[in-house]
């Protein structure tokens, strides 16, 4: 028989396990986000359960994100009054733990997928900048919230189109070189085209050249051109040598 001081030990270690196992949560819980501002900048967000006073919110919850890593990994934290499914560290309220967020009656979807057959998926930003990966067109849409510009890779057509709906388009690279190769290229504007350099500059083609205009006009402190298959004549050396007279003389 076991003594009696026994007895109660084991009966006050069922009474605290007991005691901690009631305050656990084990289930999933939806709760609103009420503050993303993490004052340690982790990336947390403060969320408002049902099971908390109406003036209470969890502490800062850390979101399980994809790829998270240093200094690396997708940064999309939840917007307050935000829908967010929460579960706790061993079932601890105190060590809640974001797992995603949800759409909702007020909060919906960015796509409706209203035929069923689930042919997008899309990235979204609050201000309406969008990525769209649509299998039905074969297309990967990049286009920015304000209208302004959209990049559509085009499988199906075998095209890239970069496109300005609004301002001007700018292609640099101030400290490298630009290449653009092609099979075939065009360019057309329907006001002004203007090509400068701070150097040289070189046109050149294998087979024939044409230039053509209203009125042509070609300009320069100095200009050669040469016909048929003559040679570009070579500048003057800076230190001209004498010539050996084949005669003699």
């Amino acid at each position: 028989m076991r003594p009696i001081y026994d007895l109660a030990s084991v009966f006050a270690d069922q009474i605290r396990t007991a005691e901690t196992e009631g305050s656990r949560v084990y289930e999933p819980m939806i709760g609103i986000v009420t503050d993303n501002k993490d004052p340690s900048k982790l990336g947390r967000v403060k969320v408002k359960l049902p099971v908390l006073h109406k003036d209470e919110t969890t502490f800062w919850c850390p979101i399980i994100m994809l790829g998270a890593g240093k200094n690396r990994g997708w940064f999309f934290i939840p917007e307050k009054d935000d829908e967010v499914l929460v579960m706790f560290e061993h079932g601890d309220l105190d060590h809640p733990l974001v797992v995603g967020a949800l759409w909702n009656g007020k909060d919906k979807p960015p796509d409706k997928n209203a035929d069923g057959k689930n042919p997008k998926r899309l990235i979204k930003s609050r201000a309406g900048s969008k990525i769209t990966f649509d299998d039905d067109l074969e297309q990967l849409i990049i286009e920015d919230g304000t209208g302004c510009g959209i990049i559509t890779f085009d499988a199906k057509a075998n095209k890239i189109i970069i496109e300005a709906k609004k301002g001007d388009v700018c292609f640099q690279s101030p400290k490298g070189e630009m290449q653009i190769m092609a099979q075939e290229a065009e360019l057309t504007a329907k006001s002004n085209i203007e090509i400068h350099a701070g150097t040289n500059m070189q046109f050149g083609t294998d087979a024939k050249a044409t230039l053509k205009g209203q009125d042509v006009t070609w300009s320069g402190s100095k200009s050669n051109g040469n016909c048929g298959s003559a040679q570009m004549p070579q500048a003057p050396s800076p230190s001209p040598q004498d010539v050996p007279d084949p005669y003699g003389s």
